[in-house]
This record gives structure tokens, C-alpha cells and sequence, in this order.
């Protein structure tokens, strides 16, 4: 059996999209979702939405255009994560670069099953018009010898990605 044409419309568009570079990967779009807001998840090459070891996820935030509306936004995150058994290991706010203010936080969920951890370092800033995130996750064995030897790193690079705008990406 064939793939649907609009299956095969939506994977062309995935595919068409230009790489987003991060940590000296290139990360290419794998799904969007438009469940509650926009989302587009990015996979490091070989690897799916279904089964990745690194993940690359933006959300535009149209529900929050002004600081306090991130700063809202970002405590939300921070308890629908603990709500769903994360453990917050380091929230802050920092100025950018450019002086700009943005919401970070490192969150790390156990999963004795797959005997690994998942973290999630994530970025909730203001755009052009309004809030997005940026999330990195990652999945390691041994989540305390990964941080300590790369949550610096990820958290510099997530302030410095030069991430698409989320106007210029395919929504659907």
C-alpha cells in the first residue's frame, strides 16, 4: 500500500526545510504539531521522533507577548514539568548577549525502564512578536557525569542558537 498524498506532501516538507545547526550538529525537521501551540521537533541525523538520543524542539508561544506573560509561561513549564515527575534542577532567569532577559531551566526525568534519564534544558524568550522556547533533550545513562561535564555548554549554546525564526517554519 502507498503513502496517502498528503502524507507524502507533509514528509516533502519536512525534508525540504534547511538544517538547524546546534552544538556542530545539524538537526533537520522531523514532525511539527499544532495540538496547543505550534511545535516543531528537530532530530539529530539517524535518529527519529519515535527514538532519539538528542532532540531539538521549538514552541511558539502566541499566548505570551509581553515579559510578564514569559515570565507566566516559563513558571507554567516549570510546573506542568514537576507535575509530570520531572525534578527542576536549575531555573534562573539570564540577560542575553544582547542584554535581553530570558527564562532557563535544566529539568531531568528518571526512567528506570529504558535505565536511562531524560533532561531537558530549556530556553523561554521573547521573539519578534512573541515568546517561544527553545528545548534541548537529551538521553544519557549516567545524567550526573553528562552534566557536569556538558550543562555549560548546551546552556551557552542555547543562548547563542541562531535558531530559524519561527514564522519561516512549514506549519504543516
Amino acid at each position: 500500500m502507498g503513502m496517502k498524498p498528503y502524507m507524502l506532501l507533509i514528509a516533502l516538507t519536512l525534508m525540504a526545510a534547511e538544517p538547524v545547526q546546534f552544538l556542530g550538529k545539524p538537526y533537520r525537521l522531523a514532525a511539527f504539531s499544532h495540538k496547543v501551540n505550534p511545535l516543531w521537533e528537530f532530530t539529530a541525523p539517524n535518529e527519529t521522533v519515535e527514538n532519539w538520543s538528542t532532540l531539538l524542539t521549538i514552541v511558539d508561544r502566541p499566548d505570551a507577548k509581553t515579559r510578564p506573560d514569559l515570565d507566566r509561561l516559563a513558571q507554567g513549564i516549570m510546573d506542568t514539568y514537576k507535575g509530570n515527575g520531572g525534578k527542576v534542577l536549575m531555573a534562573k532567569t539570564f540577560a542575553g548577549a544582547d542584554g535581553v532577559p530570558y527564562n532557563y531551566m535544566v529539568v531531568a526525568f528518571e526512567q528506570p525502564a529504558q535505565k536511562r534519564y531524560e533532561l531537558n534544558f530549556v530556553k523561554a524568550a521573547m521573539g519578534a512578536k512573541n515568546a517561544y522556547m527553545a528545548i534541548y533533550g537529551v538521553r544519557v545513562k549516567d545524567a550526573k557525569t553528562f552534566l557536569n561535564e556538558h550543562s555549560a555548554e548546551i546552556g551557552k549554546a542555547l543562548e547563542k542558537a541562531q535558531l530559524p525564526p519561527v514564522a519561516a517554519l512549514p506549519r504543516k
